[in-house]
């Protein structure tokens, strides 16, 4: 199985600009404002969708891995075009790996590593892959550390709701800065 996923796009997608359209639609004596998916930018879903597929399965990325932990989306743009924004290509790339590489893309952290200009072969290169943290903790080991001193307390044997919300990455007066639990009850042994 493996630890992240490497895609190209071997076209530049439709910029955000470029990916909704929108037109005015009578409703009743009004009016109201429609979005639409530009046939361009169906066209590009398809043919990326098709080919995330594939590596996927190529790759044995497993999509349940990026359940509950965040996620990188590394990439190195090379735009045919001095004027492009790298910015705005995220939103049409996300959408169409939603379902395919990640189970839901608010958990993908999408970063621009680099940008080139090539005219002659303009390409997305992707990486997706794991971050360090889980939750508010700096890596597993932290976490996991910080988890065995709460099956000491009393509350984790009632579903600690802290220990449970410091995983999903709220921040909770509860812990401070040095992690450590201010409701910590040890278990009379």
């Amino acid at each position: 199985m493996s630890k992240e996923l490497k895609l190209t796009v071997n076209e530049i997608p439709p910029s955000v600009n470029h990916y909704m359209g929108y037109r005015g639609v009578k409703k009743g004596n009004g009016c109201m404002v429609m979005a639409y998916t530009k046939p361009e930018s169906k066209q590009f879903q398809k043919s990326f969708k098709k080919y995330a597929k594939e590596q996927v399965n190529l790759q044995k990325w497993d999509i349940e891995n990026t359940r509950n932990i965040h996620h990188y989306m590394d990439c190195i743009f090379y735009f045919d075009r001095t004027d492009k924004d790298s910015q705005n290509y995220f939103k049409v790339m996300c959408d169409v790996l939603n379902g395919i590489a990640y189970i839901d893309d608010k958990t993908i952290l999408t970063r621009t590593h680099q940008q080139f200009y090539d005219s002659a072969n303009p390409r997305i290169e992707i990486v997706i892959r794991p971050v360090d943290y889980r939750g508010i903790f700096e890596s597993e080991d932290h976490l996991k550390n910080f988890e065995q001193r709460c099956r000491e307390c009393k509350r984790f044997g009632r579903n600690c709701s802290i220990l449970k919300k410091a995983k999903e990455g709220r921040i909770q007066e509860e812990i401070n800065d040095e992690f450590k639990c201010s409701k910590y009850n040890p278990i009379n042994k």
